[in-house]
């Protein structure tokens, strides 16, 4: 049983990770004036930000990952 917690516990953080990676990587790709590419890994990292529970951290780290990947300097 302890096994499933702990693989169930690593899905939780995966779906914590995920949007926040996906964010940066969105930001840099529209930086780079990519936005096809960045708009598509928005869109995903939007989806996964939906299913991560709580709702309302899955998008703050989208938005915190954006915001970080579009706002770095060079």
């Amino acid at each position: 049983m302890a096994s499933f917690s702990s693989l169930l516990g690593l899905l939780l953080l995966v779906l914590w990770a995920l949007p926040l990676l996906l964010g940066f990587l969105s930001g840099r790709a529209y930086r780079h004036g990519r936005t096809k590419v960045g708009l598509g890994l928005l869109l995903f990292g939007g989806f996964l930000g939906l299913l991560a529970r709580p709702r309302p951290l899955g998008l703050l780290l989208l938005l915190l990952g954006l915001g970080l990947g579009y706002g770095r300097l060079r």
